[in-house]
């Protein structure tokens, strides 16, 4: 795993800064002025502030902060950050083109399932083709260049049979083993007898595996700090059809303060009408009824008891840049959309359009829907509804020269507000600042499935 990450990446900045070995450039071009290596550095300061801390930690200055660089910083500069920022900094396109299929080829070989066909043809050439590219580009054929052919260039051939032999690489990297001895270090606050505070620590966590083992306890002993939120959250409960039993109408979702009980304003009122009357094809002249008067406003809502997110309203959430803190509101979601909505003459058509945005509240109530009993008798059936307020962005076309696949969208500019059920947010997005010029850009980035199985280990 730390292959790429922590030896090939750090090769490459090596390699791009002029600190490889002594070897200067020799027929190619790719090094990097500093005035474009410190513009990166202060973008990679600048996108911690709007990526959430579930992603991982912030990625240091490139260049005055370098020496801080471990192995999840090389990850999340690699797959979040570099697609972007290298975007038109080298002077020949070609290197960044480079960049993008050693992207493309990690993202892949962290997958949690691969095709083995897929791994044994097309992920084996397509090694094989980035290592001899790079042997063009940066050891140039040239005998007296060969220190920038290190072993882990070679090692790369073999990660195909390595996931081939043992399974994707999730299953064995060393994130789980470095989490572990981290947790384990902090625990000891001795200097002089660290290993007896390590001993301690040891046997405490064996005991507690026993009583949770022995007695059933694993929710009640279960101590990470997601958890004991996930226990203070609210859960969402409604009744069955036949009001016989309270069950859970959202089981891995839990609803976090701040909570404010109030009327919604008439803008909010008219959205959730309009959502109402979309969704359950209720009858529009007694829209009014449906909405009650007072409704539940919640700031947060976490998604981890299901291994999801945990998103923040920016309404009701407010950041302040002296406290650091990471904005957590701007999220993926879809909703339905009728493809004939321009013309009134055909029928609809609904289909599921994905889209970004920005959370600004979750709001909950009951709504007096009808109801239809087996009998054909209508009655009223007070059903739960848990929605999410969200401000779409304004996107827009990519850079010229960006990465067909990540979108983007122009900074403090919004469009329309959309009321979507819960169920249709589907994570997290961190805002990575753009350098072209024109209007300021962001783009939209999302963790890959590996990197989420990584924070939630």
């Amino acid at each position: 795993m730390h292959l790429i990450p922590e030896n090939l990446i750090k090769n490459l900045l090596a390699l791009w800064t002029g600190d490889f070995k002594n070897l200067d450039e020799g027929t190619g071009e790719y090094r990097l002025s500093d005035a474009v290596l410190n513009a990166i550095g202060d973008e990679c300061v600048r996108a911690g502030d709007t990526t959430p801390s579930v992603f991982g930690a912030r990625v240091p200055h490139l260049v005055t902060q370098r020496h801080h660089y471990i192995a999840e910083t090389y990850t999340l500069f690699t797959t979040l950050l570099a697609p972007v920022l290298l975007r038109g900094r080298f002077r020949k396109d070609k290197y960044y083109q480079h960049v993008l299929d050693l992207v493309s080829i990690f993202d892949d070989c962290t997958g949690l399932s691969l095709n083995f066909d897929y791994v044994d043809q097309d992920l084996r050439m397509r090694v094989a083709n980035w290592v001899q590219t790079y042997e063009k580009y940066y050891y140039q054929h040239n005998p007296s260049r060969v220190s920038a052919c290190p072993l882990t260039i070679h090692a790369l051939l073999h990660i195909p049979d390595d996931i081939l032999n043992a399974g994707p690489m999730p299953c064995y990297w060393n994130y789980v083993t470095e989490r572990w001895v981290g947790f384990l270090v902090r625990s000891s606050k001795s200097r002089k007898n660290p290993y007896a505070s390590f001993a301690r620590r040891l046997r405490e966590i064996a005991q507690n595996s026993a009583i949770k083992v022995r007695f059933h306890l694993h929710d009640e002993l279960e101590l990470s700090e997601s958890r004991a939120e996930d226990r203070t959250g609210t859960a969402v409960t409604g009744c069955k059809p036949d009001f016989s039993k309270i069950n859970l109408l959202y089981p891995d979702i839990r609803l976090l303060k701040p909570y404010r009980q109030q009327s919604p304003t008439p803008q909010l009122r008219k959205a959730l009408q309009d959502y109402i009357q979309k969704t359950f094809r209720v009858d529009g002249t007694d829209i009014k009824q449906y909405v009650p008067e007072t409704i539940s406003h919640w700031a947060k809502i976490s998604f981890r008891l299901g291994g999801g997110d945990k998103m923040d309203g920016s309404e009701m959430v407010h950041y302040s840049e002296q406290n650091s803190s990471r904005d957590a509101t701007f999220i993926k979601y879809s909703r339905q959309v009728d493809r004939n909505e321009r013309s009134h003459r055909r029928d609809v058509d609904w289909y599921s359009k994905v889209e970004y945005g920005q959370l600004l509240r979750v709001v909950q109530f009951k709504c007096p829907l009808p109801f239809i009993w087996e009998n054909n008798h209508v009655a009223q059936d007070s059903k739960m509804l848990l929605l999410a307020i969200v401000r779409s962005v304004k996107q827009v076309k990519s850079p010229r020269g960006a990465a067909s696949d990540i979108p983007y969208c122009k900074n403090g500019e919004f469009g329309a507000i959309h009321v979507i059920s819960v169920d249709e947010i589907s994570c997290l997005v961190a805002r990575v600042p753009d350098h072209g010029s024109g209007s300021a850009l962001s783009a939209l980035r999302e963790r890959h499935d590996a990197m989420d199985a990584a924070d939630n280990e």
